[in-house]
């Protein structure tokens, strides 16, 4: 009942739930699953692939229209949920949906979008700036329509128009846990700082025969990239991107979230007795089902994650989401945010943009996906998902959208200074920790691979010219 109360208020003031980027985390060897969404399609990836903007049209079915939609969900393109659910969708519309499924979405979309052919409605990958998405996407409306209807609506945004519609939204600051399993290590209280955290784990390791803490190292370009939706949930601000941009202070302070968070990971992550045996042979897959067995005990990942490890395996009420362990003034905080979001390829036929419009649309407010994830819906005022109860003490909040003037400088020097807080590539400094502490190097490892991510930061920051042009105008 606290829990639902503490929903209701959160909601009706409007100041609830705004994921990381969250991945499918499909590792299965095809880079490209496609199907029509009725199930009547067996064609190559190349044959139902839009071409251009007349591709789109079925000259077979008369003035039938084909939407070709561009998803990071494998697995919900491969056990059929997408063509299922589709249906209501294809019959209102008189159209056929066609998905097109990527296991490497990050990599192989921003790849097809050197060209035009792209998809007709896809999920708008992260690594498009701001202020290039009227170069690829079809403006939705305006941000002060669309926030009216649409929880984060500014986050596929620029100049008060919005490009895309988060197609579903997580809890982030989270960690998800096999209840059972700390149960029977004697763990009676959720832990609330990192200190409490290492030392479940250790109980953990001594009194069960569970993994503590599962790496997933052999996926690290995304795995770990699940840290960094910790972060704005340890600072416990909905402002805290802005804070540091205008305070002009490193990225990594001690004490501060971005370093408290992954000093936790390098933590857990050099002491061998807490995560699996050989972390580079880890399986994502299928950790999924051990977790649900009981083998695995502790995953960060985002809330939606939660219903893949709950249908994984016979004990789906084994599974929980506990907020991260980190406290301000003896208070924790859980931030919600957007998945990927939906927009519509600009080059193609009005025709196919008004039909991907209305996809939009349905598949946020109607076709019940995100409920069936068990994840947050965008649209304002829908029901919350029952796994929170766990964070019935947290404060939920949204982060605030960047003022006037720095909108987009984040993610610019995030970009150009390759220090990528959302990113997972081999040179990345959330690899380098992971390397670092699995090679039992010392803390001052540690120390000096953020002071390097400090410095890149820092200089491409002093670089940036519209960062300069704000502190002019800001004082």
């Amino acid at each position: 009942m606290k829990l639902r109360k503490l929903m209701a208020g959160f909601l009706a003031a409007s100041t609830m739930l705004s994921l990381a980027a969250c991945s499918s985390g499909s590792t299965e060897s095809s880079k490209i699953s496609n199907s029509s969404s009725s199930g009547n399609d067996s064609s190559s990836p190349d044959s139902t692939a839009s071409t251009d903007s007349t591709a789109s049209t079925d000259s077979s079915s008369g003035d039938k229209l084909t939407l070709t939609v561009l998803t990071h969900r494998t697995d919900r393109k491969d056990d059929g949920t997408l063509a299922e659910m589709t249906k209501s969708f294809e019959e209102a519309n008189n159209c056929t949906v066609v998905y097109q499924a990527f296991t490497d979405y990050s990599t192989d979309v921003p790849t097809m979008m050197n060209t035009t052919e792209y998809g007709d409605v896809l999920m708008i990958p992260d690594t498009v700036k701001l202020e290039d998405l009227s170069n690829f996407f079809e403006p939705l409306g305006t941000y002060d329509e669309l926030n009216e209807k649409y929880m984060w609506a500014d986050k596929k945004m620029y100049d008060n128009t919005v490009y895309g519609i988060a197609h579903l939204g997580t809890i982030a600051g989270g960690i998800c846990y096999n209840k059972r399993v700390w149960k029977e290590a004697g763990i009676t209280e959720l832990p609330k700082t990192p200190e409490d955290f290492i030392a479940d784990l250790k109980l953990i390791a001594e009194k069960t025969d569970a993994i503590p803490y599962y790496t997933n190292f052999a996926n690290a370009d995304w795995t770990l990239v699940q840290w960094a939706s910790l972060v704005n949930s340890a600072s416990g601000s909905k402002t805290y991107e802005t804070d540091i941009l205008t305070s002009q202070r490193d990225l990594f302070v001690p004490g501060d979230a971005y370093y408290e968070v992954y000093n936790l990971m390098f933590d857990i992550f050099k002491d061998p007795t807490l995560h699996e045996e050989d972390p580079s042979t880890s399986d994502w897959e299928g950790c999924k089902k051990a977790i649900n067995d009981g083998k695995i005990a502790t995953m960060v990942m985002g809330s939606w994650a939660v219903s893949q490890f709950k249908e994984a395996g016979e004990n789906p009420d084994d599974i929980g989401y506990m907020p991260a362990p980190f406290s301000v003034n003896g208070k924790q905080y859980a931030e919600s945010t957007s998945d990927y979001c939906l927009g519509i390829n600009k080059n193609r036929s009005d025709e196919i943009k008004e039909l991907g419009k209305k996809y939009i649309t349905w598949f946020v407010e109607e076709s019940g996906f995100a409920q069936k994830e068990g994840s947050v819906c965008a649209l304002r005022g829908s029901a919350m998902p029952d796994y929170l109860t766990d964070f019935a003490d947290c404060e939920f909040f949204v982060t605030e959208t960047a003022p006037e003037g720095l909108v987009g400088v984040w993610d610019a020097i995030n970009n150009d200074s390759e220090v990528g807080t959302w990113q997972g590539d081999a040179a990345n400094f959330k690899i380098q920790i992971a390397e670092a502490a699995f090679a039992g190097k010392g803390d001052d490892a540690f120390d000096s691979i953020v002071a390097d991510a400090n410095a890149k930061w820092n200089a491409t920051r002093d670089a940036n010219a519209d960062f300069q042009a704000y502190l002019a105008a800001n004082g």
